[in-house]
Formats: C-alpha cells, sequence, structure tokens
C-alpha cells in the first residue's frame, strides 16, 4: 500500500474543507477522474471488499491511500457520515469559460448564476442541471459561492459531470454570450410570463439569482426575457434550487417531448 505523502499547501479550503466524504461522492470522484484528489483514507472498518474498489481506483490514478480509524476520519472530516471514505481535495478545476463557446453544441442551454450563496442550494442546481441536459454553468465571483466540498456532496457528484466556469463581470459575459446568438431569460417573481410560454428549444441561458434579492439590477437588465414560476401557496416564493429544476424541467420537456419518462 503506498504511503502517505506530504499533500501540498493547494487545497480546496482549509484543513477540514478540503475533505470530501461519503462513498458514493468519493467513488464517483475517482471514477470520473476530472478532480483528482490529493489522497483517499478508508476506514479499517471497511471489509476488504469495500476497500478494494476504492484502492483499484486510487492505484489506476497513482493517488496516496491510507487505512485509519474510523473515529480518525471523523476528526478530519468533522462529521461522522463520511461512510468510511475521506478524499483530500485541491481547489476545483473549472472550465475556460471562452472554450465552452467555442466548443457550444447547436442550441445550448446554459444555466448562469448571480449570487447563489448556499453550498446546498447550487449543489442542488448542479445536480438537477446534470440530469436535465444543461450544457454548461457560469457563474459570477462576485457574492458566488464557489466549487466547495458541501457543493459536491449535496450534487451528488454531478460537479464531475457539469461542465462549470467563472467569469468575473456576469452582466459582460452575458453580452458575450448574447452575441453569438444565445438568448438570456432571466428567473424572476416579477415576470408575468410563465416558463412555458418561452420557447426554450433556442440557444438559451437561464439566469438565477440571490435566494434572498434575486438577480442584480445589471444581470436583470441584460435579460432578453423574464419569466416567472406561478405560485397560489401562502410563501412567496419558492427555493432557488426548487425553482431552478422547474425551469429545468420545462427546458427538458420542451427539448425533448417524446423523452423516456424515469420513475422517481
Amino acid at each position: 500500500m503506498p504511503r502517505r505523502r506530504n499533500a501540498p499547501s493547494n487545497l480546496l479550503g482549509s484543513h477540514q474543507r478540503c475533505w470530501l466524504w461519503g462513498r458514493n461522492v468519493v467513488v464517483e470522484t475517482l471514477t470520473a477522474r476530472k478532480w483528482k484528489p490529493l489522497e483517499i483514507l478508508l476506514s479499517d472498518a471497511l471489509s476488504a471488499a469495500q476497500r478494494s474498489v476504492i484502492e483499484q481506483l486510487a492505484s489506476a490514478d497513482r493517488i496516496p491511500l491510507q487505512v485509519e480509524t474510523n473515529d480518525r476520519l471523523t476528526q478530519l472530516c468533522k462529521s461522522a457520515e463520511h461512510q468510511g471514505h475521506l478524499a483530500r481535495m485541491p481547489p476545483f478545476p473549472y472550465d475556460d469559460a471562452e472554450k465552452l463557446l467555442e466548443n457550444r453544441p447547436a442550441a445550448p442551454l446554459y444555466l448562469a448564476l448571480d449570487g447563489i450563496q448556499d453550498p446546498f442550494n447550487f449543489g442542488s442546481m448542479l445536480r438537477s442541471a446534470e440530469v436535465l441536459g444543461v450544457d454548461a454553468v457560469f457563474l459570477g465571483e462576485t457574492r458566488q459561492v464557489a466549487v466547495t466540498s458541501h457543493v459536491a456532496r449535496s450534487s451528488a457528484g454531478a460537479v464531475n459531470h457539469v461542465r462549470i466556469a467563472r467569469v468575473a463581470d456576469l452582466a459582460d459575459w452575458m453580452m458575450r454570450v448574447k452575441s453569438l446568438g444565445i438568448r438570456t431569460v432571466g428567473a424572476t417573481e416579477k415576470a408575468s410570463d410563465p416558463p412555458d410560454a418561452y420557447d426554450f428549444r433556442q440557444p438559451t441561458m437561464i439566469v438565477l439569482g440571490n435566494e434572498g434579492t434575486g438577480l442584480t439590477p445589471t444581470v436583470l437588465a441584460a435579460c432578453d426575457a423574464r419569466v416567472g414560476i406561478p405560485q397560489t401557496g401562502c410563501v412567496n416564493s419558492l427555493n432557488a434550487a426548487v425553482a431552478a429544476g422547474i425551469l429545468f424541467y420545462e427546458a427538458h420537456r420542451q427539448r425533448h417531448p417524446h423523452a423516456t419518462r424515469h420513475p422517481l
């Protein structure tokens, strides 16, 4: 078994926050080979068969692996929900925004996020985006949570499959996208048109704003169209991740009207 090496200082976050934990997300990250862990720690409570899967994946990419006690894993990630699997991660490898545009599909479906701050909302959005065919996600750098271990876990590993890029100024980036014939549609409770009134079959970038304040004025002004989700309840707004899922589903429904339905 490889000896543990001293991990470089270039980590996803502080010592506690650099850990990705949970069997499924660790296996998914190793299998995807997009975001290479610096080292893997497994619990000595796992069976030989359970460890074997991870050992093979880690060995294929020459990732150091160490077996520790359950208590030690809990101490490192500050959670007892690690299921015996920890991965120490470097910073997330974002895609290059311009290259994504250069290699865009004929009618892309993009997502732009304007100040999403809850990592669990962000992760849930990425999970829905991956399932429902969003081609890439663009993040403004202002007030926007980055891809963290919490984002990765709440995305159920979708961070390994969705193309994610950061841009310095989201409103400027929207103008760049629009110059290529891609329409921008902002989600706002102030809109009078429901999602099904918009033609998502055309090249489109959905724009979602901050959980509390919504889209910033400059971003909202850059939108070609605006849609709002009709509501009948007493609560005045939907959770941002839930709203995103509804919009992605409507886009998927229009683009793939004969798609096979899968059980929930």
